[in-house]
């Protein structure tokens, strides 16, 4: 299921995609931003999300946003969370 990403409540023109109910949630965004990245760590956090994919892509080479978002990932109760 194609998801729509909203930011602070408004959208930000991003999506994802949650298989399974989301149990598991891929973001296929080439652009990953500290918001966007909170907001799907909420969204998985609600949803009980177990397995998180990312494009690295998306992270632009930024180490310090890629390990933000593997704490914000494991904080919202992922258990696997991988760059492709």
């Amino acid at each position: 299921e194609r998801i729509a990403i909203t930011s602070q409540g408004e959208p930000s023109g991003k999506h994802a995609y949650s298989i399974s109910d989301g149990a598991l949630l891929v973001c296929l965004e080439r652009s990953l931003t500290p918001a966007l990245i909170r907001a799907l760590a909420a969204y998985a956090k609600e949803k009980s999300t177990a397995r998180m994919i990312c494009l690295d892509a998306g992270f632009a080479g930024n180490d310090q946003l890629k390990t933000n978002a593997v704490q914000q990932f494991a904080d919202a109760g992922v258990t696997k969370f991988q760059t492709v």
